[in-house]
């Protein structure tokens, strides 16, 4: 969405895959408290202290990996049923950046006055059971004067993974739009 805003020439179309929303919050409050609900409180408790070690910038680099690890499951529709976290590293820096930039832009409105003025193809790709509620991507999507929506029944925040082949559709899709 950024991208869109900032350096619209370099756009043609876009699909935005479950985001965090433009206006408020984007969902960071419902995200959080979803996460919490869908794993055990201790795992909770401990990827919140981890989360906000990583926000500061304070923590190790092992600190992201394993918060994040702890609340993976929650992240999908069937937590039970999620695949196992791939292998990964995080940048501490840029996570705490990262977020700090989100929470700027926010405040400030980027997206919420750029979004309005976006006149390419868009769609919104938005699992139907993901943590950050859809509200929040539909209110995004209702900036963008051709934005369309895609929900994703049975699906989380990573509807590639729970839905095979429904990014390769909307790609599709969303090309066929494009012309």
């Amino acid at each position: 969405m950024h991208l869109m805003v900032s350096r619209p020439d370099r756009v043609a179309a876009a699909l935005v895959v479950d985001p965090l929303g433009a206006v408020g919050d984007g969902g960071e409050a419902d995200l959080a408290r979803t996460l919490g609900e869908r794993v055990s409180k201790e795992a909770a408790a401990r990827a919140e202290v981890l989360d906000q070690r990583a926000l500061r910038g304070e923590s190790t680099a092992e600190d992201p990996v394993e918060g994040l690890s702890l609340v993976w499951p929650g992240y999908f529709a069937e937590p039970a049923q999620a695949p196992p976290m791939p292998p990964m590293e995080i940048s501490v820096t840029a996570y705490s950046e990262t977020f700090a930039s989100i929470h700027d832009h926010l405040a400030r409105g980027t997206l919420a006055n750029g979004l309005p003025k976006v006149t390419i193809p868009v769609t919104f790709l938005l699992g139907e059971q993901s943590p950050i509620p859809i509200e929040h991507g539909r209110a995004s999507a209702a900036l963008m004067p051709t934005a369309e929506i895609t929900v994703v029944n049975g699906s989380g925040h990573v509807p590639w993974l729970e839905k095979p082949g429904c990014v390769r559709l909307e790609l599709d899709r969303l090309r066929s739009r494009s012309g």
